[in-house]
């Protein structure tokens, strides 16, 4: 397993490592003295009545405004469904705001080393006085700091601690051992792209939060120690819940927290954080390269620096780093989403700034899913529980969205915050591309049900949690389709998310009929009704009978004149052919809609048209898409653009990682690590057309390696080895007792077995397929 190695303490904060347990995150700089940059999960701007304190359009008015954006766009006039569409808009929803900086003074020594073991989720700062350990853990709910040997001090000299925060400070008490601050976060931040609204505003309703800090001294065989203990809590309890009071009302739970920690062995904590980090760190790995990696020695930006001078590509050079990524984005997955209330946001847990890029909220058009593309087959299916319950409290309040726009079910837009934010955004001049979007509930639906096809969830989690979310989102979708002019159902008006085309007057548009990705979310979750209604009971049956008629009227891709995936509702002039998003390409990744020879040629063509360089998660997205169709050669030209030093990268939307592998969008976005991380998975293992495919686009300079515990579905784990690029072995196992007895198609280099999962291990080699290497 990975440990990131620095020299010298980070300069700024893009070059610090990050720690986490899901709730409290903390960039950590190294040196002395120790900073440690804060995010809370609960700390956001606003409160549960923002969206409704908006003026809103009646439920009247928003149907008749959606009338006339309907009736332009079906009449081909979509550049006049603009401005009825902008009038249905709220401002906007909010923003994810650091909480403090804590920083803890020692003898400064100079010249050190930082590191980050990724397996224990340790941060060590080491020099030439000693040590110091941090570590966020998750058993405890605390940040621990414990310096051991930096002291040379006497007992009697001060411990100096300094607790900054850009909240608004509503109480400080300190004494000779601890500090408690209690903070008030904003009531209001308007994203950077509403530069004419005051940026941060404070009120008295907002999120309060209280910080204790707590040390204490001990002696060790290397001088005095040093042992720092942080808590947090906050009034915050979740999307769709009330706030919890005051801070006074909370600061127990953190005093108590803190307490309990101090009161036992520093090593003993930490030893707890470490167990229980590996445990779920360790069900799954992947290990690429041979014998001529680097030597441990080496930090990784050394092994970075020398691949990238190198003529060859940089996982010619060194295919470790490969394995080191993705082990990073399985660690900051599970750093930023488990034991929590929030999902990994657009930055996971980790923001500096009060008004940060696109409010470091979630964004539902395709980042807040992208986050979560790794976590089933990657084996941390924990790390989406709390999407599921930002997903159910979007169900909830996306009735009253749905309701306004005169549909059934639930719906969501494409942005949305810790209030469960649903309406469409804008300030009533946002352009219709990105601000009208209502179907994000279909695309989060597919998450819940990813859960019971990875045999993750049983029944009985299907039918109470899955069911009602995918139910009201088929019936959003039912309510929404429209007939179209040509006889056909589709959905009108409809965005192509965050894209626009150029009409036959050479104006810019964004609005038209039935748009691929509507077409594609619209289908996925009526298949998916389809697929799960058994599971339910008779009770679904109904539903399910309306789903697969609608399905037999709604086409899935249709192809332009030049053979690519046409994206609007006819086929149109790209304003820009080269767009990070592809929408349009749904139906091949993440969906598995089952796809014809011309089909999947039109996908291939519309990549190549789309070009590769772009923002790090769209390389992301475009891996997987070239994985699914099964070009590794494609694969390794988007790795390489992946590897480069996002510092030295030119333009608006060019990836890359900075100097702590954090994925640039740019600025830093955590859905290009995490999209990276599946897409690599989706080069060695796929299983969403029913037989598990081994190695199916291993690109050439990731020729040998290994793999254990990647997840297929529907519920078994897979090891694999692999040397010049030929399966050396597989094993399989039931992931739990329901799959013992099923039968499994596997299938590798166009080859398919069948075999009947046991108890044990099922091998398979070359052998088994017919051939033999």
């Amino acid at each position: 397993m990975t440990v990131l190695d620095h020299d010298g303490p980070a300069t700024q904060w893009l070059h610090a490592l990050p720690l986490g347990n899901g709730r409290l995150g903390a960039m950590c700089w190294g040196g002395s003295p120790a900073r440690f940059d804060l995010n809370h999960e609960g700390v956001w701007s606003g409160s549960p009545a923002s969206e409704g304190a908006w003026a809103a359009p009646s439920d009247e008015e928003a149907r008749e405004l959606l009338a006339q954006a309907r009736e332009a766009a079906t009449s081909g006039r979509g550049l006049e469904a603009t401005e009825p569409l902008q009038a249905l808009q709220l401002p906007y929803a909010q923003a994810f705001v650091p909480l403090a900086t804590l920083e803890v003074a020692t003898p400064d020594s100079g010249a050190g080393r930082r590191s980050l073991d990724l397996r224990t989720g340790t941060h060590t700062w080491t020099d030439a006085r000693g040590r110091a350990r941090t570590v966020v853990s998750a058993v405890d709910d605390v940040l621990l700091h414990d310096v051991d040997g930096a002291a040379q001090q006497t007992p009697a000299d001060p411990v100096v601690v300094w607790l900054t925060s850009p909240l608004r400070e509503l109480r400080r008490q300190e004494d000779p051992e601890g500090l408690e601050v209690w903070l008030r976060a904003p009531s209001d931040v308007a994203p950077g792209h509403e530069p004419r609204l005051p940026a941060v505003t404070w009120g008295p309703v907002a999120v309060e939060a209280c910080v204790v800090v707590r040390w204490r001294r001990l002696r060790s065989r290397h001088g005095d120690r040093l042992v720092v203990a942080l808590a947090v809590e906050t009034t915050y309890r979740g999307p769709g819940a009330d706030l919890a009071g005051t801070a006074a009302d909370v600061a127990g739970r953190a005093r108590d927290r803190v307490a309990r920690v101090l009161a036992q062995e520093p090593d003993d904590v930490i030893r707890r954080h470490r167990a229980e980090h590996t445990a779920l760190v360790d069900r799954c790995g992947v290990a690429l390269g041979d014998a001529h990696l680097p030597g441990p020695s080496r930090t990784i930006e050394e092994r970075l620096t020398a691949a990238r001078a190198d003529p060859r590509r940089v996982l010619e050079v060194d295919p470790g780093l490969a394995g080191a990524l993705l082990d990073h984005a399985r660690y900051l997955l599970l750093s930023s989403s488990r034991s929590c209330r929030l999902p990994a946001n657009l930055q996971g847990l980790w923001n500096a700034e009060m008004q940060p890029p696109w409010s470091s909220s979630y964004t539902l058009n395709i980042n807040t899913e992208m986050n979560y593309w790794p976590a089933e087959v990657l084996a941390l299916p924990e790390t989406v529980r709390p999407l599921e319950d930002l997903v159910v409290a979007l169900a909830s309040s996306g009735r009253t969205t749905a309701d306004r726009l005169g549909a059934a079910g639930w719906a969501a837009h494409h942005n949305s915050d810790a209030w469960a934010f649903t309406s469409s955004v804008g300030a009533g001049h946002g352009d219709p591309s990105w601000a009208f979007w209502p179907l994000g509930g279909l695309w989060l639906a597919r998450h819940l049900v990813e859960r019971v096809r990875f045999g993750s969830v049983d029944d009985d989690h299907a039918r109470t949690v899955v069911w009602p979310v995918l139910r009201g989102a088929a019936e959003f979708a039912l309510s929404w389709l429209v007939r179209l002019p040509d006889g056909r159902r589709g959905t009108a008006p409809s965005t192509s998310p965050e894209n626009t085309f150029v009409d036959t007057g050479g104006r810019t548009v964004a609005v038209t009929c039935s748009s691929a990705m509507d077409r594609a979310l619209v289908r996925d979750v009526l298949r998916s009704v389809v697929e799960v209604a058994p599971r339910i009971g008779p009770d679904a049956a109904k539903l399910a009978d309306r789903a697969a008629g609608a399905l037999l009227n709604l086409p899935a891709v249709l192809v332009t004149a030049d053979g690519r995936v046409q994206e609007w509702g006819r086929d149109e002039v790209e304003s820009d052919p080269h767009h990070r998003h592809v929408s349009h390409l749904y139906p091949l990744f993440p969906g598995d809609e089952p796809l014809s020879d011309t089909e999947l040629g039109a996908m291939a063509a519309t990549l190549d048209r789309r070009g590769d360089d772009s923002s790090g998660w769209s390389l992301a997205w475009k891996i997987a898409l070239w994985a699914r169709l099964h070009r590794p050669d494609r694969v390794s030209d988007l790795l390489d653009l992946v590897f480069r030093d996002a510092t030295g990268v030119q333009g608006q939307w060019a990836g890359g990682l900075y100097r702590n592998l954090f994925a640039a969008h740019p600025p830093f976005q955590v859905d290009g690590n995490l999209g990276y991380a599946a897409a690599l998975a989706e080069c060695l293992l796929q299983s969403h057309r029913g037989p598990i495919e081994l190695l199916p686009a291993l690109p050439a300079e990731l020729a040998c390696g290994s793999a254990h515990g990647l997840v297929a579905r529907p519920g078994v784990l897979v090891d694999l080895e692999w040397s010049d690029g030929e399966l050396v072995r597989a094993v399989l196992r039931p992931r739990s007792p329901a799959q013992v007895g099923r039968t499994v198609h596997v299938r590798w280099q166009g080859r398919e077995v069948a075999r009947r999962l046991t108890d044990a291990a099922t091998e398979l080699g070359p052998g088994d397929f017919g051939t033999t290497t």
